[in-house]
């Protein structure tokens, strides 16, 4: 299942470059795109509205007070994004599609991070834009590690605008958790207030140190690399990670142990033992993240659609690879 939105002709908002995507859907661009390249390739060129809500009175209309709807225009026609009784207030701001797309061209300086891969869910209630930058983190000379940038823009009132720097790693792509000087290891939240333009200024005068902030997590990663561990440690680390309860007998719980087994599958793969990266603090952590990221929403739900994304940038599943960053860089000092 997937939830991607379309246009009233039927097309899907949604565009990437390089492999097709698993719902193989929407336009395969050539290469990486530039931000309007982008926009016009997702067909995501199109504007949000705020308006106020009516409700019926002795057969008059009179204006809900302090009430909107958020309406996406195309054509002329106006294609509701609040709906099932939900409605934004005076003081929610709408950040438009060329604005969330045009933010990325001015966070690096001369090395523009370009669109991989963007689309929007539902009627268009939530955009996202993956960036690539131009640089990329090659590890013991064998695992590279891309540099991107996401950012996630709701359109109905129910979230803020997320802006969050990841590496993500070529072999299995999975999403690393990269703790930030001004931010955390899930990025940037801004609300849809009168001062959102403000805060988007500040984060983006942050992230014009983005690539020193690569560079810092790269740092901590070349220790992992060399920082081995036991079997029983990896276990622990797991377990601790996962959360995973034990009875009174010490003894994890079927979901438990099958978390776990997929996990220790997922450690003795030929991507975490070449080179140096075998038994290492690395290996454990990218065994985690790879379990999260493909193997965990499986496990609780069977459901791999595109919220998967939501939950693994920024949601219980992005807030669980933080903590197993943070208990991996303990292990590391340790």
């Amino acid at each position: 299942m997937h939830n991607l939105a379309q246009t009233k002709e039927g097309e899907w908002m949604t565009a990437w470059a390089g492999a097709t995507p698993w719902h193989k859907l929407g336009t395969q661009a050539q290469g990486l795109m530039t931000t309007t390249e982008a926009l016009e390739k997702a067909h995501l060129d199109w504007r949000v509205v705020k308006e106020p809500l009516y409700y019926e009175d002795n057969n008059e209309m009179e204006v809900l007070p302090a009430t909107y709807g958020v309406f996406r225009t195309e054509d002329g026609k106006r294609i509701p994004l609040t709906k099932n009784g939900k409605a934004v207030g005076k003081v929610w701001k709408a950040l438009q599609n060329v604005e969330a797309f045009s933010f990325l061209d001015d966070l690096t300086g001369d090395h523009k991070p370009k669109v991989e891969v963007c689309g929007a869910l539902g009627n268009g209630q939530t955009v996202w834009i993956l960036a690539r930058l131009p640089t990329s983190i090659v590890f013991d000379g064998v695992d590279t590690v891309h540099k991107y940038i996401l950012i996630s823009n709701t359109h109905d009132g129910t979230g803020s605008v997320r802006i969050l720097p990841t590496p993500i790693r070529v072999v299995c792509f999975n999403t690393l958790s990269m703790a930030l000087k001004q931010g955390s290891g899930q990025g940037y939240a801004i609300r849809h207030t009168g001062k959102m333009h403000e805060r988007m200024d500040e984060v983006k005068k942050a992230l014009k140190n983005v690539e020193q902030d690569f560079n810092d997590w790269a740092n901590k990663v070349e220790i992992m690399i060399n920082t081995k561990i036991t079997a029983e440690q990896s276990q622990e680390y797991f377990i601790d990670v996962m959360q995973l309860k034990r009875d009174d007998e010490g003894k994890l719980a079927t979901r438990g142990k099958n978390i776990l087994h997929t996990t220790n599958i997922l450690l003795m793969s030929p991507s975490n033992n070449v080179g140096k990266m075998s038994g290492s603090v690395w290996a454990a952590y990218n065994a985690i993240t790879e379990s999260i990221d493909h193997k965990l929403t499986q496990l609780r739900n069977g459901d791999t659609s595109t919220k998967r994304l939501e939950s693994a940038m920024f949601g219980p599943l992005a807030r669980r690879k933080v903590a197993a960053w943070n208990l991996a860089v303990g292990m590391m000092l340790a």
